[in-house]
Formats: structure tokens, sequence, C-alpha cells
């Protein structure tokens, strides 16, 4: 991880994530496409419960991501290796389309959908908005990462914590089991070390 001064951007989450972020997004839209109103009620269940694990995983990577940059945020001046937003041009429309679209379909889009089709009101994990506001925010304040080649152009959200210096080994512990054990979701264990 870190060697000759550098840090990598990613610490390995990307093989655990690759199919789910994006993800969806493209399948919400897919069942909205439909126009038969008896299929999509037959069908909400499963499309549903496929939704909600999708959001789970893209929360745990969004924790993950800010219990990462919380980790190598302590060290001064490293090189971060990896960054292949470096150097891009982009918009903040487009950097934070996909997560404004989670955080307007945990708020409204989900809740909406779930009375019409099953008669009740849709509760999610208390976690997601917290961590979903909180990625955003990070997004904005560091311009989509298009900037940041060393740890200290890194900045954190006023919204998280700022953990001890043994809290941060203790997420830098707990990111290298999860991805080493391929299990993104365990990072919520640390979730109240940065909220």
């Amino acid at each position: 991880m870190e060697d000759n001064r550098k840090i990598l951007f990613d610490p390995g989450y990307t093989p655990l994530v690759i199919d789910s972020i994006g993800a969806v997004g493209y399948t919400y839209y897919m069942f909205s496409a439909s126009k038969n109103i008896r299929l999509k009620k037959i069908n909400f269940p499963s499309v549903f419960k496929k939704i909600e694990n999708l959001l789970k995983t893209n929360a745990a990577f969004y924790l993950g991501c800010l219990l990462w940059a919380s980790y190598i945020s302590q060290f001064d001046n490293l090189e971060i290796e990896g960054n292949r937003l470096l150097g891009e041009e982009t918009t903040e429309e487009e950097y934070t389309g996909e997560i404004s679209f989670l955080i307007e379909l945990v708020e409204t889009g989900l809740n909406r959908d779930y009375k019409y089709y099953l008669g009740k009101a849709y509760v999610p994990d208390e976690k997601y908005l917290p961590i979903l506001k909180a990625y955003k925010e990070f997004l904005i304040i560091n311009k989509g990462f298009v900037d940041c080649s060393n740890t200290s152009q890194i900045k954190l959200p006023d919204s998280i914590k700022k953990p001890n210096k043994e809290e941060l080994n203790e997420i830098n512990n707990k990111i290298q089991q999860a991805i080493k054990n391929k299990d993104i979701l365990s990072l919520f264990e640390c979730y109240n070390l940065i909220f």
C-alpha cells in the first residue's frame, strides 16, 4: 500500500463492486420503462430486492471510499497512485449524477414505488442517506478528484468525524480484511468511526 512515499487511490475495491456501481440506475430504469402496470406489480418485489442489494453494495463502497480517504489523509504529501480521474475534464453534474440519483431514489423514489406497488412505506437502512450525502459532498469539495495527485490535496467532508490514530489503524485493517475476504459489506462495521 505505502511504498516509496506512494499510496493507492483505490485500495482494491473495484473488483468487489465492478458489477454493482451504476447497476441500481440501470435496473430501476429498465423496470420503470415497462408500460404494463400489472406486470410491474408482479415483478416489483423481485426488482426491489435486486435494487436493495445493489444499493447496499453501493453504500458500502461509498462508505469504503470515505474510510480510505480518512485513512490516507493522515499522511502528509504522499503521491497517490492509480487515480484514473487525474487530469480529466468534467463537470459537477457529471461526477455527482449517479450519487444524486441514488439520494433521490432513497429519499423519494423507492418509497413512492413501494407504496404504489406494495401498499407499504419503504424504510431505508438508516446508514444509506448519511453515507450517500457525505460522499456527494466529498465529490464536490474534491471536484471529482481530477486534481488529486497526493494526499495533501484530499479534502474530507465536514459531515464525517475525524478518526484518531488508533481508529485509523482499525479502519485500514478492516479495509484490508474486507478486500482480502471479498466482503465489502463488512465495511459497515466501521460506520460509527466516521459518522
